[in-house]
């Protein structure tokens, strides 16, 4: 009877005496989910363009570029997920693209009496002069120039007008459409007073066009594992980008990759046209993130969500994060809508997430937090509604539960040979029936880590089996039942005036 398999020592060896070799044991499967910051680099920045290359807090600003879109990503990330493993993927912006651009225009009379402090936000971000008595219009025009180029992660640039010396020229750093949702205001603090709203007429950002195409950047990312891509690009050109790198039939979920990955876009587009949007894609594979009306830029918001998935959904450890659900959790740095006439109300939050499209939620400290985080799936190849892949976390499940799986069965039984049977329990073959076992082991390992349920319900339908055909092939059945989140409680309140116990009840007391 053969009860020791080895790898390398000879079984004929006759040269005295002791000899040993080591073997891995391997170990229960650990994730280490990659996130995957999809942005414009500047030209400054030395990354090379379309290429996925590894970030840290000392890199970033040479890889990307200061103050370039993802270099802004990056620190956001970080901010909201301190131990993650982030990589960018560069993009130069579009040859053909324009930059969004906006006008802070000086009144001709200044009405100050004494000097005061002159703010504005830009991206949420207050830039604050002082107004002197003695100012005129170009004055303060030019100091506020001064003083928005001197601030640190703006995505755009002043410059004093050529023709008009009281205009205040905004430039989005990038070119695109993504710079139209740079947002500029006053008066979001009341500390701040009405001048700035009295003495300056803001022109919004507008007229960007033409984000970068995504298809030769996702083209580069080979068989890398990137389980969570964030990006701001979330219209129906970058969706369909993304839907080819994941699902085509040689995408990352194929079973012949395996690499997986989900894609997470914003859209800073009305109800009505994130319902149109939404309705318009069927893949699980993708998350469309709401940004309208937000005072922080789009890809600061794509990178929050992107680090906050990814640090919650890469692991079950000891309290089942992975399928629990990421409600309430905040988009660290990240300033919502201003009005509460802004804020989707309830009635849209449920259109929007019948529509494939997530929500958030504002609290009344200004904190933006997750609501809902769903994929964009709606339907069955039928066309039935089917809510199967409705929520993230069944995705992140799937990713998690069969790499444990795949790994278990590689650990135990890589290399060896097939049979129908074993009676002499030889360590160098496996029959169909060691495997089945293999598997159940996993799948209850996997229920303990709060991944999946009903071990008993799988070892019933599993089912395991050589190939009718193939010789050196077994299929398996692997009936997965998700943990689920809890999302809803409904309660029924029923009001009493008075409550009495029934007349039997008090006829059997007595």
């Amino acid at each position: 009877m053969a009860g020791v398999l080895f790898n390398n020592i000879p079984g004929n060896i006759r040269v005295p005496f002791f000899y040993a070799e080591f073997q891995p044991g391997g170990t229960p499967y650990q994730q280490n989910a990659r996130l995957l910051l999809t942005g414009q680099k500047l030209p400054a920045g030395v990354a090379t363009p379309n290429k996925p290359v590894l970030a840290t807090d000392s890199s970033v600003s040479s890889l990307a570029g200061v103050n370039s879109m993802l270099e802004q990503m990056y620190r956001t990330a970080r901010v909201n997920a301190p131990l993650q493993e982030i990589w960018l993927l560069p993009l130069n912006d579009d040859g053909a693209g324009v930059a969004a651009t906006g006008k802070l225009t000086v009144a001709d009379t200044l009405p100050v009496s004494q000097a005061q402090a002159l703010s504005i936000y830009i991206e949420g971000e207050r830039i604050r002069i002082a107004v002197q008595t003695s100012d005129t219009r170009t004055t303060v025009a030019a100091a506020l120039v001064a003083a928005i180029n001197a601030t640190a992660g703006l995505s755009l640039t002043a410059a004093v007008n050529g023709t008009n010396a009281y205009e205040v020229d905004l430039t989005a750093r990038h070119k695109g459409a993504q710079g139209n949702s740079i947002a500029i205001d006053t008066g979001l603090v009341s500390e701040d007073g009405p001048l700035a709203a009295t003495l300056l007429t803001i022109t919004p950002m507008a007229n960007g066009a033409a984000d970068p195409d995504l298809t030769a950047a996702f083209s580069s990312l080979g068989d890398d594992e990137f389980d969570w891509i964030a990006s701001p690009y979330g219209d129906v050109n970058a969706l369909g980008d993304a839907s080819d790198l994941l699902n085509d039939v040689s995408g990352r979920w194929a079973w012949s990759r395996q690499t997986y990955g989900h894609y997470i876009g914003t859209n800073a587009g009305t109800v009505a046209n994130l319902s149109t949007l939404g309705n318009g894609r069927n893949d699980q594979h993708a998350t469309i993130f709401p940004t309208r009306k937000f005072r922080s830029s789009p890809w600061r918001v794509a990178a929050a969500v992107g680090a906050i998935t990814a640090a919650h959904l890469q692991g079950p450890g000891a309290s089942a994060e992975l399928s629990r659900p990421l409600r309430t959790l905040e988009l660290v740095g990240i300033k919502g809508p201003l009005s509460v006439s802004d804020h989707h109300t309830l009635s849209e939050k449920q259109t929007l997430l019948y529509d494939g499209v997530s929500t958030y939620y504002v609290t009344r400290d200004g904190k933006v937090r997750i609501e809902r985080l769903i994929t964009t799936y709606q339907s069955n190849p039928s066309g039935d509604p089917d809510a199967t892949y409705l929520d993230v976390n069944t995705m992140a499940q799937s990713m998690f539960g069969i790499r444990y799986i795949r790994q278990k069965l590689t650990n135990v039984h890589g290399r060896k040979a097939l049979a129908d049977s074993n009676p002499g329990n030889n360590p160098g073959i496996v029959t169909a029936e060691d495997i089945r076992i293999t598997i159940l082991h996993a799948y209850e390992d996997l229920v303990a880590l709060g991944v999946f349920e009903n071990a008993e319900l799988f070892a019933r339908d599993l089912v395991v089996e050589r190939d009718l055909v193939d010789a050196n092939r077994v299929n398996a059945s692997l009936p997965l039942d998700h943990v689920n989140q809890l999302h809803i409680v409904a309660a029924a309140a029923v009001n009493y005036m008075q409550r009495r116990e029934p007349r039997d009840a008090l006829s059997m007391t007595a």
